[in-house]
């Protein structure tokens, strides 16, 4: 999945070097955002025994100064026990830009499906990258 979504955002980190394109080895899904508040101390507990879904990364857009890619599936059960809102949107960020007027590149891309096994809870440290302050295991029909 990461390698197939690499090829097909090559072309664009090409043609759009503007931007603040991210590692492969930085993405993930963002279920929902806290802010600030990401403290570990039960924030996970209600993600417990719940099940793995089937997902896939397809379409993209932007929000605030942020060029995403779509997730497609079964994820408002995690999203909900995660504490997302009602105006929640699980994406995979793949670039940035701070600047006014940026001109952001249309994302065609439809990807295989997967399935999600954990849930982690991390801590955005922009200059470095990102901490995992939990982790919790979904439950996957052989369990």
């Amino acid at each position: 999945m990461v390698a197939e979504l690499a090829e097909a955002l090559r072309p664009l980190r090409a043609e759009y070097p503007d931007l603040k394109w991210s590692t492969p080895s930085r993405w993930h899904v963002t279920l929902c955002f806290h802010g600030d508040d990401a403290e570990p101390a039960g924030r996970l507990d209600a993600l417990r025994g719940l099940p793995s879904p089937t997902v896939r990364l397809v379409g993209g857009g932007t929000f605030s100064g942020v060029l995403w890619i779509g997730v497609d599936g079964p994820l408002r059960p995690l999203a909900e026990a995660a504490g997302a809102g009602a105006d929640w949107r699980p994406h995979l960020t793949v670039a940035r830009s701070r600047r006014r007027g940026t001109r952001w590149p249309h994302v065609v891309f439809t990807g295989r499906e997967w399935t999600v096994t954990e849930v982690a809870l991390v801590r955005s440290h922009p200059s470095v990258g990102y901490e995992v302050l939990d982790r919790v295991p979904l439950t996957t029909p052989n369990d």
